[in-house]
Protein backbone atom coordinates (compact mmCIF):
# COMPACT_ATOMS: atom_id res chain seq x y z
CA UNK A 1 0.00 0.00 0.00
CA UNK A 2 2.48 2.55 0.74
CA UNK A 3 4.49 1.36 -2.50
CA UNK A 4 1.69 2.88 -4.34
CA UNK A 5 1.01 5.99 -2.59
CA UNK A 6 4.73 6.66 -3.44
CA UNK A 7 4.29 5.95 -7.08
CA UNK A 8 1.16 7.83 -7.47
CA UNK A 9 2.87 10.80 -5.64
CA UNK A 10 5.78 10.81 -7.70
CA UNK A 11 3.61 11.34 -10.72
CA UNK A 12 2.16 14.09 -9.90
CA UNK A 13 5.10 16.02 -8.95
CA UNK A 14 6.51 15.22 -12.24
CA UNK A 15 3.22 16.11 -14.14
CA UNK A 16 3.24 19.77 -11.73
CA UNK A 17 6.87 20.48 -13.01
CA UNK A 18 5.85 19.75 -17.47
CA UNK A 19 2.59 22.05 -16.65
CA UNK A 20 5.17 25.12 -15.03
CA UNK A 21 7.72 24.80 -18.20
CA UNK A 22 5.54 24.30 -20.92
CA UNK A 23 6.78 22.47 -23.63
CA UNK A 24 9.36 23.84 -26.17
CA UNK A 25 6.34 24.28 -28.64
CA UNK A 26 4.19 26.42 -26.31
CA UNK A 27 7.10 28.52 -25.59
CA UNK A 28 7.81 29.44 -28.92
CA UNK A 29 3.71 30.45 -29.14
CA UNK A 30 4.10 32.82 -26.06
CA UNK A 31 6.90 34.85 -27.30
CA UNK A 32 4.83 35.44 -30.89
CA UNK A 33 8.49 34.71 -32.57
CA UNK A 34 10.82 31.70 -32.99
CA UNK A 35 14.28 32.56 -31.04
CA UNK A 36 16.43 32.16 -34.40
CA UNK A 37 13.82 34.31 -36.13
CA UNK A 38 13.73 36.84 -33.35
CA UNK A 39 17.80 37.01 -33.57
CA UNK A 40 17.92 37.75 -37.63
CA UNK A 41 15.51 40.55 -37.18
CA UNK A 42 17.75 42.02 -34.39
CA UNK A 43 21.02 41.74 -36.80
CA UNK A 44 18.83 43.00 -39.81
CA UNK A 45 17.60 46.02 -37.81
CA UNK A 46 21.15 47.68 -36.64
CA UNK A 47 22.22 46.82 -40.14
CA UNK A 48 19.73 49.21 -41.36
CA UNK A 49 20.11 51.73 -39.26
CA UNK A 50 24.13 51.67 -38.57
CA UNK A 51 26.78 53.58 -40.56
CA UNK A 52 29.80 51.52 -42.09
CA UNK A 53 33.25 52.75 -39.86
CA UNK A 54 34.94 53.95 -42.95
CA UNK A 55 31.77 55.85 -43.91
CA UNK A 56 32.03 57.79 -40.54
CA UNK A 57 35.51 58.40 -40.61
CA UNK A 58 35.87 59.52 -44.08
CA UNK A 59 32.73 61.62 -43.48
CA UNK A 60 34.60 63.02 -40.84
CA UNK A 61 37.26 63.87 -42.25
CA UNK A 62 35.34 65.87 -45.56
CA UNK A 63 33.81 67.45 -42.98
CA UNK A 64 37.09 68.76 -40.91
CA UNK A 65 38.55 69.70 -44.23
CA UNK A 66 35.31 71.81 -45.25
CA UNK A 67 35.47 73.58 -42.26
CA UNK A 68 39.35 74.12 -41.79
CA UNK A 69 39.04 75.32 -45.85
CA UNK A 70 35.75 77.87 -44.87
CA UNK A 71 38.15 79.37 -41.84
CA UNK A 72 40.97 80.19 -44.38
CA UNK A 73 38.98 82.09 -46.72
CA UNK A 74 37.43 84.13 -43.92
CA UNK A 75 40.37 85.37 -42.50
CA UNK A 76 40.31 88.95 -43.04
CA UNK A 77 43.18 90.59 -44.92
CA UNK A 78 45.95 92.01 -42.23
CA UNK A 79 45.96 95.77 -42.39
CA UNK A 80 49.20 97.85 -42.70
CA UNK A 81 51.63 97.22 -39.89
CA UNK A 82 52.90 100.62 -38.29
CA UNK A 83 52.50 103.11 -35.79
CA UNK A 84 49.44 105.41 -36.13
CA UNK A 85 51.17 109.08 -35.79
CA UNK A 86 48.93 112.10 -35.50
CA UNK A 87 50.48 115.80 -38.01
CA UNK A 88 51.37 118.49 -35.26
CA UNK A 89 50.67 121.45 -38.42
CA UNK A 90 47.29 119.67 -40.22
CA UNK A 91 44.61 117.94 -38.79
CA UNK A 92 44.96 114.39 -39.80
CA UNK A 93 46.58 111.18 -38.81
CA UNK A 94 48.21 108.30 -40.66
CA UNK A 95 50.12 104.86 -39.98
CA UNK A 96 53.77 105.13 -40.47
CA UNK A 97 56.17 101.74 -41.71
CA UNK A 98 59.22 101.47 -39.59
CA UNK A 99 62.21 103.11 -40.91
CA UNK A 100 60.14 105.91 -41.76
CA UNK A 101 59.56 109.26 -39.59
CA UNK A 102 56.99 112.56 -40.09
CA UNK A 103 57.65 115.54 -39.04
CA UNK A 104 56.19 119.24 -39.92
CA UNK A 105 58.10 120.67 -42.90
CA UNK A 106 56.04 124.47 -43.34
CA UNK A 107 52.72 125.37 -42.55
CA UNK A 108 50.39 123.43 -43.94
CA UNK A 109 52.83 120.99 -45.35
CA UNK A 110 54.65 118.04 -43.90
CA UNK A 111 57.69 115.68 -44.98
CA UNK A 112 57.27 111.83 -44.56
CA UNK A 113 61.07 110.62 -45.20
CA UNK A 114 63.37 107.53 -44.96
CA UNK A 115 64.83 107.53 -41.60
CA UNK A 116 68.25 107.64 -42.75
CA UNK A 117 68.26 109.37 -46.23
CA UNK A 118 65.71 112.20 -45.75
CA UNK A 119 66.13 113.28 -49.67
CA UNK A 120 63.38 110.73 -50.23
CA UNK A 121 60.11 111.75 -48.78
CA UNK A 122 56.90 112.04 -49.31
CA UNK A 123 55.07 115.90 -49.41
CA UNK A 124 51.56 115.64 -47.45
CA UNK A 125 49.08 118.47 -47.62
CA UNK A 126 45.48 118.21 -46.92
CA UNK A 127 42.40 120.22 -47.26
CA UNK A 128 39.28 121.03 -46.64
CA UNK A 129 36.28 120.77 -49.31
CA UNK A 130 36.01 124.79 -48.43
CA UNK A 131 39.68 125.48 -49.13
CA UNK A 132 40.07 123.86 -52.40
CA UNK A 133 38.66 121.46 -54.90
CA UNK A 134 39.59 118.31 -56.12
CA UNK A 135 39.96 119.71 -60.11
CA UNK A 136 41.97 122.58 -58.76
CA UNK A 137 43.95 120.36 -56.90
CA UNK A 138 44.72 117.96 -59.83
CA UNK A 139 46.11 120.86 -61.74
CA UNK A 140 48.20 122.11 -59.22
CA UNK A 141 49.50 118.69 -58.57
CA UNK A 142 50.42 118.10 -62.55
CA UNK A 143 51.96 121.79 -62.94
CA UNK A 144 54.29 120.84 -59.94
CA UNK A 145 55.60 117.79 -61.84
CA UNK A 146 55.92 119.83 -64.91
CA UNK A 147 58.46 122.42 -62.90
CA UNK A 148 60.35 118.92 -61.86
CA UNK A 149 61.21 118.38 -65.17
CA UNK A 150 60.08 120.73 -67.66
CA UNK A 151 61.73 118.21 -70.74
CA UNK A 152 59.06 115.87 -69.87
CA UNK A 153 55.21 116.03 -69.56
CA UNK A 154 53.91 114.14 -66.70
CA UNK A 155 52.74 110.44 -67.58
CA UNK A 156 49.50 109.28 -65.32
CA UNK A 157 49.87 106.39 -63.09
CA UNK A 158 47.36 103.60 -64.61
CA UNK A 159 48.18 100.96 -61.68
CA UNK A 160 47.25 103.45 -58.82
CA UNK A 161 44.15 101.74 -57.06
CA UNK A 162 41.84 104.69 -55.96
CA UNK A 163 38.65 102.34 -54.85
CA UNK A 164 38.38 103.65 -51.43
CA UNK A 165 38.61 107.20 -52.54
CA UNK A 166 35.67 109.30 -54.00
CA UNK A 167 38.04 110.04 -56.82
CA UNK A 168 41.31 110.32 -57.17
CA UNK A 169 44.31 111.00 -59.80
CA UNK A 170 48.27 110.12 -59.63
CA UNK A 171 50.73 111.05 -62.14
CA UNK A 172 54.50 110.67 -62.73
CA UNK A 173 57.87 112.38 -63.87
CA UNK A 174 61.46 110.94 -64.16
CA UNK A 175 63.96 113.02 -62.45
CA UNK A 176 67.87 113.07 -61.93
CA UNK A 177 67.70 111.02 -58.98
CA UNK A 178 64.80 109.12 -60.12
CA UNK A 179 61.16 109.61 -60.22
CA UNK A 180 58.63 112.04 -58.78
CA UNK A 181 54.77 110.72 -58.35
CA UNK A 182 52.24 113.15 -57.62
CA UNK A 183 48.71 112.19 -56.04
CA UNK A 184 45.58 113.59 -55.44
CA UNK A 185 42.44 112.08 -53.98
CA UNK A 186 39.33 113.03 -52.26
CA UNK A 187 38.01 111.04 -49.45
CA UNK A 188 35.12 111.92 -46.73
CA UNK A 189 35.68 115.42 -45.63
CA UNK A 190 39.26 115.65 -46.74
CA UNK A 191 40.90 116.10 -50.31
CA UNK A 192 44.57 114.50 -49.95
CA UNK A 193 47.62 116.01 -52.08
CA UNK A 194 50.70 113.53 -52.01
CA UNK A 195 54.36 114.88 -53.60
CA UNK A 196 56.16 111.73 -53.80
CA UNK A 197 60.21 112.02 -53.94
CA UNK A 198 62.01 108.91 -54.82
CA UNK A 199 65.38 107.73 -55.05
CA UNK A 200 66.42 104.84 -57.57
CA UNK A 201 68.59 103.49 -55.43
CA UNK A 202 66.05 103.30 -52.54
CA UNK A 203 62.49 102.71 -54.58
CA UNK A 204 60.07 103.73 -51.52
CA UNK A 205 57.14 104.62 -53.51
CA UNK A 206 54.93 101.73 -52.79
CA UNK A 207 55.51 102.55 -49.24
CA UNK A 208 54.74 105.96 -49.48
CA UNK A 209 51.60 105.51 -51.06
CA UNK A 210 50.41 102.61 -48.64
CA UNK A 211 51.03 105.01 -45.98
CA UNK A 212 49.42 108.06 -47.79
CA UNK A 213 46.69 106.04 -48.14
CA UNK A 214 46.03 105.55 -44.52
CA UNK A 215 45.10 109.46 -44.16
CA UNK A 216 42.43 109.80 -41.88
CA UNK A 217 40.85 113.32 -40.99
CA UNK A 218 40.74 114.04 -37.01
CA UNK A 219 37.49 116.28 -37.99
CA UNK A 220 34.56 113.53 -37.52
Amino acid sequence: MKKHLFLGSSILTIGILFAACGSPDTAEENTGTAPEEAAEEVVEEETDDSVPAEEAVEDTEDTEEETAAGEETEEPESELAGSLTQSEEQNYELTVLDGYELSAEEPGKDALYVSDNSAVFMRIETFTPEETDFVSAEENMRQTLQAVNPDEEPVEVTDFDGADFTQSAAYEVPSAEGTVTGIVYEKENMLVRLTIFDDSTVNATEDFIAMGKTIESLEK
